[in-house]
């Protein structure tokens, strides 16, 4: 059963699925357990293996119809052929996990409002480490009860401390200050420590994405996507949305 539940760690840790208290346990795991951060490196691969294969086989595929069906050349007349070459079409993207590529949101704020998800204060309370840091759990504290701007003033009164500025940096973020956000990520991404970098980066190239800096945003996430990191799925399908902008 351990066994089991090891492997549904690893696959929501590859997938991107694991919540914000999950993923700090689950790095600091990694971090004491080398065997565990190979198989996660291994999984990762041959997720990344069979993700390549699917779209290169929906690519095949789409070309195959367009080919048979000339869909864009086609007259009112052969309405049926359209409906049937454009339903194989959406089967085909509904099954690769797609759909969303296809049904493209229109502007970036849309686009910031899928993927964006408040992070809770639980790495903090799960963290023993940090418990014995008063300022620290108070401006976690203002934070979990949606005060962000006391809880930003509080955070700055520690400013050597990493997890003060990722979380002053969320706190920005849900009062929409994205500048600030920004050099709050900036700072954990240069402190280098492994546990915090993929959150910073994700939310760091959201942050520019609200505040429709694009290009920047895009250049974030296809770095974050070329890794095998936590966010690294959600950077895919995202930079897959923002291809046309």
């Amino acid at each position: 059963m351990e066994k089991l539940n090891k492997d549904i760690q690893i696959d929501r840790y590859v997938t991107g699925k694991l919540d914000d208290a999950e993923l700090w346990e689950f790095k600091q795991e990694m971090e004491k357990n080398p065997r565990l951060a190979k198989e996660v490196e291994l999984r990762s691969s041959i997720y990344k293996s069979i993700a390549d294969k699917q779209k290169l086989n929906l690519r095949i595929s789409l070309k195959a119809i367009s080919a048979k069906y000339q869909v864009t050349r086609l007259t009112i007349h052969s309405w049926k052929v359209q409906a049937i070459a454009a339903g194989i079409a959406v089967f085909l993207l509904v099954g690769a996990g797609l759909l969303t590529s296809v049904f493209n949101r229109s502007n970036p704020d849309q686009l910031f409002e899928s993927y964006y998800h408040p992070e809770s204060s639980l790495l903090s309370v799960r963290s023993g480490s940090f418990s014995d840091n008063t300022s620290l759990n108070l401006g976690m504290l203002s934070y979990d009860q949606g005060q962000y701007e006391e809880s930003i003033e509080i955070f700055k009164t520690i400013p050597d401390n990493v997890v003060a500025r990722l979380y002053c940096g969320f706190a920005y973020m849900n009062v929409k200050n994205y500048e600030a956000a920004i050099n709050e990520f900036d700072y954990v991404v240069a402190h280098g420590d492994n546990l915090f970098i993929d959150q910073a980066s994700w939310f760091r190239g959201l942050s520019f994405l609200a505040d429709n800096k694009i290009s920047t945003a895009k250049s974030i996430f296809t770095n974050i996507a070329s890794q095998d990191g936590a966010y690294h799925i959600k950077a895919t399908e995202l930079l897959e949305e923002l291809k046309n902008k």
